[in-house]
């Protein structure tokens, strides 16, 4: 079997054409489970009865399962229901996103430490205070590289939505390829769309952890000043 280039190349912008989608999906997968990942974090932290446990098996069922079998059990929901499958691919991310990212904002809430809240408590500040301005850019500091890291293992397990009919960089790529039995070029323009774009936020990822960390100076600085503010109220 000869390697067809001029299909290759042209297959390649057909991949391209499927990162919206793919994006869209790491974006609202992202948006929806952060903030209840780190609901989740706040619940196992302070072992609230009854809801840590559900908390603890809701992580262990999502994180203990593959991402593929939940995807079908889903998807043939979604279609016994007649639900868009992209609402579909939505719901099935954001769960895996708010199961992973529970453990990161856990893992960092916990660094952090409670010495912060009882210093802003004494301070005056009150708990929604603190946590705005002191816990959770400190927390944040802390888990960004794991945040990263884990963004783009959900980005790259975005490429399982084409089972669920989702038009992502896959999906686009394998049906050209199997129209004409290309699959060789096919799997070879889906490696590489890919690898473009997780390059390119790697290195957008590094921009903002410099940034970052070019900030923690000012963030220490700024919680030094509202907690001598609250001292001296």
């Amino acid at each position: 079997m000869n390697f067809d280039v001029n299909f290759a190349l042209e297959n390649f912008w057909q991949a391209v054409a499927g990162i919206p989608n793919t994006l869209l999906v790491t974006f609202v997968a992202f948006i929806i489970g952060f903030p209840i990942a780190f609901f989740i974090a706040q619940v196992r932290i302070k072992n609230l009865p009854v809801l840590s446990q559900i908390a603890g098996i809701y992580i262990s069922f999502v994180r203990g399962t593959p991402v593929v079998v939940q995807i079908f059990l889903v998807y043939n929901i979604a279609l016994a229901y007649h639900f868009n499958p992209l609402y579909a691919a939505f719901f099935v991310f954001a769960v895996n996103c708010s199961a992973t990212y529970s453990e990161m904002w856990k893992s960092s809430l916990s660094s952090v430490g409670k010495g912060q809240l009882e210093a802003a408590h004494s301070s005056g500040l009150t708990t929604f205070q603190a946590y705005i301005h002191i816990i959770i850019p400190q927390s944040l500091s802390v888990a960004f590289p794991s945040l990263c890291s884990s963004t783009l293992t959900m980005l790259k397990n975005t490429s399982l939505v084409f089972i669920m009919s989702v038009q992502d960089i896959t999906a686009k790529a394998k049906i050209a390829a199997g129209l004409q039995y290309k699959y060789i070029e096919g799997y070879l323009d889906i490696f590489i769309v890919y690898l473009i774009v997780c390059i390119i936020l790697q290195g957008i990822f590094n921009v903002l952890e410099k940034k970052l960390s070019a900030h923690k100076l000012i963030d220490e600085k700024k919680k030094n000043k509202l907690l001598g503010k609250g001292l001296t109220a």
